[in-house]
């Protein structure tokens, strides 16, 4: 349906709320507000410019010179409906108030104008129906004929070609006629040949649903409205071969709703009085005449509230007859709300019956499919196309945004399905209206406005066809002249739309827009719309490394289907290298050169000198050459028109782009390299935390054409830091890093290769494996690039060293000293030696608390396991522990926490006989009780009550402990002493206590959890317990002398099945109990003794020496007397010898 089809949704007159059945159509009324995005939106939004005039170059306002005979105390909707044609402007006022004497008493007739299109346009009445109210006091017509014009909406449709001597079709669709107890809303039509004249001539009625048989009519035992509320001119339209006319009436049969033909008369038999409209097949006349009024009866299975008819429209679909002229209508009440629009035809054995050939429907509840259609071809091929609105479809998070469905027409009756969603946020409703614009650019497809009334004061948005349909996007953005204002709110401004017309001549249409509630027209003309054509070449397909300069020569033209454009002037930028600025120009000595021209119809061209500078490295990189070109004189967003300027599609480029390549001495203009990279020696393996670096070398090695610029890259899955980045690097992002290959040389010439190493900083990772990546590449192309990536996959394994020491201490128990009850006190240390950090293990204790008696129920307990305390600290933070006894957990009724870094976790006392609820005993650093324990049963307020418990539980206790004989028969099958304690006690007289054996040993399982077990962060554990040395003495019969109570302590790690990624290694010592002293005098002792005597003894023989008590005097005086006496002759005698040695000589 065109604009002029636009038609309010008018609230209930009194007789509609007569029924419950009726449903308020929308109301088309302007909103009492308009949300504050829309209107923000509106302001901000840029002027999108086309062909149209950025601001109107004709405002034509609402009359106020004329003589109104009622006060306009509302918007008298001036320019609601347009119908512009080549002289002047048709606008219709649906709640304007009247001038005519005849209708002085009637309020809000509505009215139609006859308005100029000169730059000071004004109006005058273009009367229609020059008659008042009439009132018979009786009437024998089988016709209801009393007439109300009051609030009648004359002008709420209207339609007709572009052209004067086209039919005009206009319509008051809440026109009534009264009777004595209701209102009879039928609604009324007229029209005119043509609007040659200032003034009609020879105005036709259109009211056909007047006859009083058929206002109600019983259906099925149920009386239903039948024309009462029909609406007649709800919505209208005149065929493009100006032959017909399509109206709607919503209201008909329960507002199931028709259309109502009107055609070349038919006349019917002449011998019935009264039209029998129950017949659908009667023998008619076909006469030559003028048009009268045609309306279909059987609208099939539509149901009640379905609104058949609330847009109307026509066209020629059938591919295979394309003269025969279909029609179109919506009901957007139809399918549960969905809404629907129906092509039909008249069925062929009767006029008053239609066939349905194609449903088109929406896809959103509630979204008002059908408010508004046009009919027109927008791909050029001949076949009429569909646009149906959705002004309340709602996006996410907005509603009412509005929406519009285009349907293309592919032949045989099929149809292409394409959504357009309001371009503004917020309530604007797109597609309130649409208008058939026709081709306003040219381009052999014709265009349409959709109008957003809503959108702040309003908008209209213009969508140019292509050869696939509408195009998705806007041309042109429309918005409300802010130099206008409205005393009635926002302007509504595209509530009315006129179809293209050519106003001016100059071979382009031009349109209208209304703004209802700012009670103005506006006409927008549109300018000629010219084609720019523009190239840049060089002289030189190729510019050789040693080359400096080089020529480009710039052309330029324009084509225009205008006769009245020859020329125009253009703005031209060059722009040479942009992006590397390797050349320039020698006139500018810059990159940059910027010329206006004066364009013709036959092209131009300019020559230009450039320098140029090789840059190696960028060798593959073509010189482009880049030249931006615009209209001087485009649209001005003035209101005066400028009959020099023009327009450039928009969807035209604006740039025309060359490219020069340098010469490389390969085959082709880029080279094609060969490079290929693999990595080397690397292992495949890689253990968690074993270090905090990994190197890994590539070789690289070209089989191709000369490699320019040769780098590589890598990456890896987990994302890598790198440790190390050589200074030919540049790292891209935190993970990916971009080297290049040769420092030096530029090129990697065929057969060449060359290696590189980087490495990955792997402190963090973690995970089962991992992707490393490297890809090498060049400025030229590649021949295969399937060995350009190497990638290595690299298991990553889990290995952890664990130690876990044991050291007591509590020395061992002597029972000569001790003979009751003992306290034994052991620490433990659980250190990761790494390498890896392990995920989550379990620390398990095996604690050993008694034995069990074979043969019966009876135990000995040697350990007290409600008296076992166990503090666990890690990364200086206490650790929750778990204790299970044959894999039931045991419920730990006394927790200490405290401020420090140790708590203490401890077995209550009573732990089979009390419940788990809600007790709240502590222990202190000391392992008494110092608060209260409260129990289902009893409550223990103080010490020696909790002491007289433990007395009466050992008590039951004794009752089931073993006797004699049966000791002896556990003393018989007690575990040998294992390998680390051989050659420290007897084996013959030691009994281990520990829990290898579950058939003989009653166990308490401690089990800590640690996440995130790192070397640096040690566990460790303080246990104590107390031990019941009265039984092991009943055990230790001859001849054994020695308990050894044995803790084991084992590290599991959660997901490991088999364990293979720890590697335990123990040092734990054990608690001895002995019937004797453990050892007599160390060995130690005598040997200490022994080295201390001798010791002393030399000291004492030095000082003796020292002191000369060894010295003899007399005897060495009569040794040395003896000696001087056998060595005096010798002395005598010597000189002869000497004498006799000279004379020798």
């Amino acid at each position: 349906m065109q604009n002029q089809s636009k038609r309010v949704k008018m609230s209930t007159q009194q007789q509609h709320n007569k029924s419950n059945k009726h449903r308020r159509v929308p109301s088309q009324q302007p909103f009492t507000y308009i949300a504050l995005l829309c209107s923000i939106f509106a302001l901000i939004w840029p002027a999108d410019g086309f062909n149209f005039a950025k601001q109107p170059n004709i405002a034509v306002p609402a009359p106020q010179h004329l003589k109104f005979f009622q006060p306009q105390t509302r918007s008298s909707y001036f320019g609601y409906t347009l119908v512009m044609r080549p002289t002047s402007i048709i606008v219709g006022a649906p709640r304007a108030q009247s001038t005519l004497p005849a209708q002085r008493n009637v309020n809000e007739t509505g009215a139609i104008y006859r308005c100029s299109l000169s730059p000071t346009s004004t109006c005058n009445p273009y009367v229609i129906d020059d008659k008042g109210n009439r009132t018979l006091e009786r009437s024998d017509s089988y016709t209801y004929d009393n007439e109300a014009r009051n609030n009648q909406w004359l002008g709420g449709a209207m339609d007709g070609g572009t052209k004067d001597t086209d039919k005009l079709l206009i319509c008051a669709p809440r026109f009534l006629s009264p009777t004595i107890s209701d209102y009879i809303m039928n609604g009324v039509c007229y029209w005119v040949a043509d609007t040659l004249d200032d003034n009609p001539k020879n105005v036709q009625r259109i009211s056909p649903l007047r006859l009083k048989s058929d206002q109600m009519k019983q259906i099925n035992g149920h009386r239903i409205f039948y024309y009462m509320l029909a609406e007649e001119g709800l919505s209208a339209h005149v065929t493009d071969n100006n032959e017909e006319f399509v109206i709607g009436a919503p209201g008909i049969n329960t507002w199931r709703g028709s259309t109502i033909h009107c055609r070349k008369r038919f006349e019917e038999d002449p011998t019935l009085s009264r039209r029998d409209t129950s017949s659908l097949s009667r023998k008619r006349v076909i006469r030559d005449l003028e048009f009268s009024g045609q309306y279909t009866l059987d609208t099939g299975e539509l149901q009640n509230d379905s609104y058949f008819g609330y847009a109307v429209g026509s066209g020629y679909f059938d591919s295979n007859d394309k003269t025969e002229l279909l029609y179109v209508a919506s009901a957007p009440q139809a399918n549960l709300q969905s809404g629907e629009a129906y092509l039909y035809k008249y069925s062929e054995d009767s006029l008053l019956k239609l066939k349905r050939i194609y449903v088109f429907r929406g896809e959103k509840f509630g979204e008002y499919f059908g408010y508004s259609l046009i009919t027109e071809d927008l791909n050029g091929d001949g076949l009429t196309d569909v646009v149906i609105s959705a002004p309340q479809y709602s996006s996410t998070n907005y509603f009412d945004n509005g929406a519009i469905y285009v349907f293309l027409n592919k032949g045989n009756f099929n149809f292409e399905r394409k959504l357009i969603i309001s371009p503004v946020q917020g309530k604007a409703r797109f597609g309130t209206t649409l208008s058939r614009l026709g081709d306003i650019n040219h381009d052999g497809f014709n265009d349409i406005a959709v109008g957003a009334p809503f959108a702040g004061n309003g908008a209209v948005f213009v969508y140019l066809g292509s050869s696939n349909g509408l195009r998705e996007e806007h041309s042109q953005r429309l918005d409300a002249p802010e130099s206008v204002s409205s005393k009635y709110g926002e302007h509504m401004f595209g509530h009315g739309l006129s179809k293209g017309v050519d106003i001016d001549r100059n071979g382009f249409n031009d349109f209208a827009i209304g703004a209802p509630n700012a009670e103005a027209v506006f006409v927008y003309r549109a300018y000629p719309v010219v084609k720019i054509h523009a190239t840049v070449k060089s002289a030189t397909r190729e510019i050789k490394t040693d080359q400096n300069s080089f020529k480009i020569t710039a052309c330029y033209k324009i084509s225009t289907t205008s006769t009245q454009l020859t020329g125009q002037d253009l703005a031209i930028r060059i722009v040479v290298d942009s992006q590397v600025k390797r050349a320039k120009f020698i006139q500018t000595r810059t990159n940059e050169i910027s010329f206006n021209v004066s364009a013709g119809l036959q092209e131009q061209c300019r020559t230009f000198d450039c320098e140029v500078y090789t840059n190696v490295a960028d060798i593959f990189k073509p010189i482009e050459l880049d030249m931006h070109y615009e209209l001087i004189n485009g649209v001005p967003k003035t209101e005066a028109f400028c009959d020099k300027c023009a327009a450039v599609d928009p969807a035209e480029p604006s740039i025309y782009r060359e490219k020069i390549i340098f010469s490389t001495g390969c085959s082709s203009d880029i080279c094609v390299a060969d490079l290929e990279v693999k990595s080397r020696d690397l292992n495949h393996t890689y253990i968690l935390g074993s270090s905090r670096t990994l190197s890994v070398t590539y070789d690289i090695t070209n089989h191709g054409e000369t490699a320019y610029l040769p780098q590589i890259s890598f990456t890896s899955s987990n994302h890598m830091p790198f440790a190390k980045i050589p200074g030919t690097c540049r790292p891209k992002e935190n993970d990916y890093l971009e080297c290049d290959l040769k420092s030096n040389d530029v090129s990697m010439a065929k057969g060449a290769t060359t290696s590189f190493t980087v490495t990955f900083d792997v402190s963090s990772i973690s995970g089962k494996a991992m992707v490393l990546t490297a890809r090498v590449f060049s400025t030229g192309k590649e021949a295969n690039e399937a060995n350009n990536v190497a990638t290595d996959v690299i298991t990553l394994g889990e290995f952890t060293e664990i130690d876990v020491v044991g050291i007591p201490k509590t020395k061992h128990i002597n029972l000569e000293e001790v003979s009751n009850t003992s306290q034994i006190i052991n620490n433990y240390e659980i250190k990761s030696m790494g390498p890896s950090t392990v995920g989550t293990i379990d620390v398990v204790f095996y604690i050993p608390v008694a034995y069990k008696v074979p043969g019966t129920t009876n135990t000995i307990q040697i350990v007290e396991k409600d008296r076992i305390n166990m503090q666990a600290v890690s990364d200086a933070q206490t650790v929750a522990i778990d204790y299970f006894e044959n894999n039931t957990q045991l419920v730990m009724n006394a927790i200490e926490i405290t401020s420090s870094t140790h708590s203490t976790a401890s077995i209550n006392s009573n732990i089979q006989i009390y419940k788990e609820k809600q007790i709240s005993t502590t222990y202190d650093s000391m392992g008494l009780y110092d608060l209260p324990v409260e129990s289902d049963n009893y409550y223990i307020d103080d010490s020696s009550k909790f002491s007289q418990m433990s007395i009466r539980r050992k008590r039951e206790a004794a009752a089931n402990t073993a006797t004699k004989a049966q000791y002896e028969r556990i003393v018989k099958s007690h575990e040998l002493l294992s390998e680390d304690l051989k050659g420290k006690l007897p084996v013959n007289r030691t009994i281990v206590f520990n829990c290898h054996d579950p058939e003989m040993t009653v166990c308490v399982r401690a089990v800590i959890r640690l996440h995130t077990f790192k070397p640096e962060k040690p566990l460790t554990v303080s246990m104590k317990y107390q031990v019941d040395l009265r039984e092991i003495n009943q055990i230790l019969i001859e001849p054994w002398e020695y308990f050894v109570i044995l803790i084991d302590v084992d590290v599991k790690k959660l997901g490991d099945l088999h364990q293979n990624t720890l590697a335990i290694r123990k040092n734990i010592d054990y608690n001895i109990v002995s019937k004797h002293q453990l050892y007599g005098t160390p060995i130690w002792v005598y040997i200490l003794a022994v080295l201390g005597g001798l010791l002393l003894l030399a000291a004492i023989t030095y000082a003796m020496y020292k002191l000369g008590f060894f010295k003899r005097a007399k005897k060495e005086q009569m040794d040395a007397l003896v000696h001087q006496g056998s060595t005096q002759p010798a002395q005598d005698v010597e000189p002869e010898a000497e004498n006799l040695n000279t004379e020798r000589n």
